[in-house]
């Protein structure tokens, strides 16, 4: 019997349990078919679960066929989620006797993760193994050695990268495109702009035209505003892939600084911000400091402020005209409230001002620009130090993206809402967050406190509050849940609402082998409001009725249930189930009575 639905609360269960007992269960003679079903449940979006299934199926190093097999799928889930890190101890870890053209594979692959998290040491562990072996196909060995070139410059030793460099251009003689660029990208980094532009000529992609522009803006051969114009036209062709438009935001806050075009210097510092999910220093040859912002606001405000005639100190003239551009300019107007967050003498207008430039950025849909702003700048000595409204607001996005550590560090020590904040909102919020932190203590006194001299909720309030008992629920914290469950049943006058909540209490209770209270709660639900309970929540919870009193030794009752819900199913599935279930019932009462 199908649980019933519920008409506006969304309960948030685990999706993939159904896939997982079926797995399970099947023989661990796992056979070559199988690996494409864990291949499938990871296509469906369940990458943690594909991982489960193949450390419990996996085949033996014996079976080296297989093994390699399922080897290089957890290779690809591992790499799909960006978990780098958890290659390495696959491959020190692996067996002797493995085909050699596997092993090539995985160090290669264990080479190229250590390159993403910036190990260039790692890296040339592992390719210093690729490199004696014999045998190799030509071109693989280059690709090794010119992974060898990128662990010098990912560690910033370009003395090396360019010995490498220069080896690996007298055994090769290449000139093809992936090896310019190479080349330019240790030639940039040497300081020696003239050889790379004449490295990069004529190469076409967005890649090469960035580093052309790069080399010319830093040899002075390109005049600063005309880099800023061409840079601005690669933003486009470069969309499709983030930490490239990112790079070229870089470049062209970098020429407009040095054009002293400060509008276009905010602008591309934002964007490039923006796109720095996770860090500011992505590509070497194009550090961001968030502090740069910063002072690209002041300097901005300040030459509006001397064309303006506004005298520091004056901050109703500042505000004012900060508010007047808030519709027409926004850079303009962030530049203006940054400036006061830092040169106001009122504590007010700085908190205020602070506010203003995060919410005009959020509202251009910036929140990683403020997250960077506000949590890595050196304008701030702690997250403590930073305005409690934007650290709420910070909390709000990390918690939609899954960032609970993040959100959790945020709210630490924030215990009186903002202002013209909701303040239950805030606290539902803040238990939301202890729960999935785990701090299930301080979830639970949360929720209770903001139960406390409470007379009724409005149904709207209850239907948020519930979604957070359920994850009390979710994560086995049933006793806590139903206490509180208690509570909102005895504040809420909806009578859906009341019925809904009597099945989630007996849900705990079942949850607490507390079978007895659950099958009594069940029924209370199922009759709650619809005398005869044959409607299809009715039905729903007296099938879960029988099913708890059946547990609790109550074996005619649980019959007796099962029978008079037999009378109202039609669907013949659900008859069928019905049927099996009184049918073990009765096998439970031989069982019992049997000498």
């Amino acid at each position: 019997m199908a649980r019933p639905k519920c008409s506006k609360v969304h309960r948030h269960r685990p999706v993939g349990l159904f896939i997982l007992g079926f797995l399970l269960a099947l023989s661990p003679q796992i056979q070559a078919d199988e690996l494409e079903r864990v291949a499938a449940v990871a296509r469906g979006g369940a990458t943690e679960l594909a991982l489960r299934l193949l450390d419990k199926y996996q085949p033996s190093t014996a079976d080296q066929l297989n093994w390699v097999r399922w080897e290089k799928l957890r290779f690809k889930l591992l790499a799909d989620k960006q978990r780098w890190s958890a290659l390495a101890p696959r491959v020190d870890g692996f067996p002797p006797e493995l085909p050699p053209s596997f092993v090539q594979w995985a160090l290669t692959e264990v080479s190229l993760a250590q390159l993403e998290i910036k190990d260039g040491v790692a890296a040339r562990k592992y390719l210093r193994r690729l490199l004696w072996t014999t045998g190799v196909d030509t071109k693989q060995f280059a690709k090794w050695r010119r992974m060898v070139i990128r662990s010098y410059l990912v560690d910033n030793n370009v003395a090396d990268a360019h010995t490498a460099l220069v080896r690996y251009k007298q055994d090769y003689r290449v000139n093809n495109d992936v090896w310019r660029l190479l080349h330019a990208k240790v030639l940039l980094r040497a300081g020696r702009y003239e050889g790379a532009l004449d490295v990069l000529q004529d190469i076409q992609s967005v890649e090469g035209k960035l580093l052309r522009l790069l080399a010319g803006l830093r040899s002075g051969i390109y005049q600063a505003s005309v880099v800023k114009d061409r840079g601005s036209q690669l933003v486009k062709l470069a969309e499709r892939k983030p930490p490239l438009q990112r790079n070229v935001w870089a470049l062209i806050a970098e020429s407009a600084g040095k054009a002293g075009d400060d509008v276009h210097r905010v602008i591309a510092l934002e964007q490039a911000l923006s796109l720095s999910n996770g860090s500011t220093q992505s590509d070497s040859l194009f550090e961001l400091e968030v502090d740069d912002l910063w002072q690209a606001y002041e300097w901005l405000a300040e030459t509006l402020g001397n064309r303006l005639q506004l005298l520091v100190g004056n901050d109703e003239a500042w505000l004012a005209q900060a508010k007047e551009y808030e519709n027409s300019d926004q850079i303009h107007a962030r530049a203006l409230y940054a400036f006061l967050t830092g040169r106001s003498p009122k504590t007010s207008v700085r908190e205020s001002a602070h506010i203003q430039l995060a919410n005009s950025l959020f509202a251009d849909g910036q929140e990683e620009t403020v997250r960077w702003l506000y949590t890595q700048s050196k304008h701030f000595a702690s997250l403590g130090a930073v305005p409690s409204a934007i650290r709420d607001r910070l909390s709000e996005v990390a918690l939609k993206r899954q960032d609970i550590h993040f959100a959790a560090r945020l709210l630490k020590g924030l215990d009186v809402p903002p202002a013209d904040v909701d303040a239950d909102q805030w606290s539902l919020r803040r238990a939301r967050v202890f729960t999935y932190a785990g701090d299930f203590k301080a979830a639970t006194i949360r929720l209770s406190q903001i139960l406390d001299d409470k007379k009724t909720l409005t149904p709207d309030f209850a239907d948020r509050y519930l979604q957070v008992l359920f994850d009390l629920q979710a994560v086995g914290q049933h006793a806590q849940a139903y206490i509180l469950l208690e509570s909102v049943f005895s504040l809420v006058e909806d009578p859906r609402q009341r019925r809904e909540i009597l099945f989630w209490m007996a849900d705990s209770k079942k949850a607490m082998s507390q079978h007895q209270e659950a099958g009594e709660l069940y029924l209370r639900s199922a009759t709650f409001g619809a005398r005869q309970g044959g409607d299809l929540w009715g039905q729903s919870a007296r099938f879960h009725a029988a099913e708890a009193l059946g547990k609790a030794g109550l074996v005619s009752d649980a019959r007796d249930v099962y029978g008079k819900l037999l009378a109202h199913t039609v669907d013949q599935r659900r008859r069928a189930l019905i049927q099996r279930n009184m049918q073990q019932l009765w096998l439970r009462k031989i069982q019992t009575t049997v000498p």
